[in-house]
């Protein structure tokens, strides 16, 4: 049957013709959270030092709905007759935060709850994890935070939103044998090193701390010139550049 089109109009008086309308993914959305996502999340905040449990997150995470916290921004103001500053337009834009080591972080939440609890202000927005990812990457966001807050926080750290992203597999670079061949290659320019080892950056490395932890196991005391040429080293290893997100280094005499 034919439909009618005519020279139809919305009620901004913008036509509908060559428009291409979809229906919205998320009617009937209940505003709870992806069962497989919280038991994803769960685990590794029971576990947060076991790899595979970080793994599966990012597993559960795609395809999920999630929910971006969008709040009013003033674009406009002026002082009113009372002496106070007066918002005459504003726009809605998604929250965004600062990580600890001053990177900017952008949040999103698994369900509505969790997100009311936290800003109380905003709108929650529904929105398919793999987009919320991909702004994130294209507002040059080096984070994602799922659920901040919330026991089930959990964060995505830049190497794992590029994974993501690319919907390829991803481990943590604590435990990525190419990580820790790489750094056993690198060991080999300096003497003074006895031991290297890799490890979790912090307990809580699913949710802050730097992703990874080196530590150095030397036979006499290092200078800071030696130190600096390790860390160069560290630097301009392709690998390293492109698997670790963050790292601390700690010295130990063996």
């Amino acid at each position: 049957m034919a439909s009618d089109t005519g020279d139809r109009s919305d009620s901004a008086g913008q036509s509908w013709s060559g428009r291409d309308l979809r229906p919205n993914p998320f009617s009937g959305d209940s505003g709870l959270a992806d069962a497989g996502l919280i038991e994803a999340l769960n685990q590794v905040r029971q576990e947060p030092l076991n790899p595979t449990l970080h793994s599966k997150v990012l597993s559960a995470l795609s395809g999920a709905r999630l929910y971006a916290p969008i709040v009013p921004m003033a674009v406009d103001q002026e002082v009113g007759e009372n002496g106070l500053m007066v918002d005459n337009s504003s726009e809605m834009a998604m929250v965004r935060l600062q990580a600890e080591d001053g990177r900017e972080c952008t949040p999103g939440f698994c369900s509505i709850p969790p997100l009311t609890a936290w800003h109380p202000d905003a709108r929650p927005v529904p929105i398919e994890s793999e987009r919320l990812v991909l702004g994130a990457i294209e507002a040059d966001s080096q984070l994602v935070v799922l659920d901040p807050g919330a026991e089930t926080s959990f964060l995505l750290r830049r190497t794992a939103m590029f994974a993501f992203a690319q919907g390829q597999p991803w481990t943590p670079s604590w435990a990525d044998a190419e990580v820790g061949q790489a750094l056993v290659a690198i060991a080999e320019d300096f003497p003074w090193l006895a031991q290297i080892s890799l490890s979790p950056g912090s307990a809580r490395v699913h949710v802050e701390g730097p992703e990874v932890g080196i530590r150095l196991g030397v036979r006499s005391q290092v200078s800071a010139e030696e130190m600096k040429r390790f860390q160069l080293a560290l630097a301009a290893d392709e690998t390293i550049v492109e698997k670790v997100d963050s790292l601390a280094l700690q010295i130990a005499e063996s």
